[in-house]
């Protein structure tokens, strides 16, 4: 007689195992998470002193630029998360992949914290997506210019990048220890549990896009409560939920 297949839990428990020590052993042995942190870091604070450098005399309503790209960054954020890094499409399946199967499918919603500082490479960017992001915004920053003066170009793109700098630092942290400093921090706990709601695989694709401030979660009506079971469907979420830890555990 065949034995019952393991619980649910289990075996996506065991999936992530085996896919976090393939990405773990993927990792080049050049690899510095210091100088990986210190890189994505460094872009946003280069331009942050370039933009300090450029600005002379800046007018209050000037400084309106500064929460203008905070909504529009987090609007992008939210958008992005929901339809870009959640969905496989062609040419960016890439950050599908690093993002769902790897990211989703090492941490979920009781198990976020990294276990060595090795791992920020799984929740890291690249600093290259940083640069690119950076370097995306500059003609909006050059528009800004045209339209308002030179100190609103520079207000938007120190913006933007510091934005990506606070994102990314915003994920990192919920990804450490609870009991680490950061992470005993109140706002940080906070929005840690925001986060970890959404590395529910039953709740991913619908809930909790937002990795900064929830801002646009509320504004669309994405926030999950927690604990409300009537946001999920537990057999299409349960059937996700392992195929996430299998797929990752299949991948060489």
């Amino acid at each position: 007689m065949a034995k019952p297949p393991p619980p649910l839990l289990e075996r996506t428990a065991r999936g992530r195992e085996r896919a976090r020590e393939k990405l773990m052993a993927r990792i080049p042995s050049w690899y510095s998470p210091w100088a990986h942190l210190g890189t994505t870091t460094g872009i946003g604070l280069a331009v942050l002193a370039l933009g300090l450098y450029e600005l002379h005399g800046v007018r209050p309503v000037e400084l309106l630029m500064i929460p203008a790209v905070f909504l529009v960054s987090n609007a992008f954020e939210w958008r992005v998360h929901k339809n870009v890094l959640h969905r496989r499409l062609w040419p960016v399946e890439e950050i599908y992949t690093r993002h769902t199967p790897e990211h989703h499918g090492v941490y979920m919603t009781n198990d976020m914290a990294m276990r060595s500082t090795r791992e920020f490479r799984l929740v890291l960017m690249p600093a290259a997506a940083i640069l690119g992001i950076v370097l995306a915004a500059t003609p909006l920053a050059f528009g800004a210019r045209l339209l308002l003066g030179a100190n609103c170009g520079w207000l938007f793109l120190v913006s933007a990048a510091l934005y990506m700098v606070g994102y990314e630092l915003s994920h990192l942290s919920y990804h450490l220890p609870e009991t680490t400093w950061i992470g005993r921090r109140p706002l940080v706990k906070w929005l840690r549990d925001h986060h970890a709601r959404h590395h529910d695989p039953r709740l991913m694709q619908k809930w909790n896009f937002n990795v900064t401030i929830p801002l646009f979660d509320w504004l669309h009506g994405t926030i999950a409560k927690k604990n409300d079971e009537s946001l999920v469907d537990d057999s299409p979420g349960a059937a996700q939920a392992e195929s996430l830890s299998e797929e990752m555990a299949q991948r060489g």
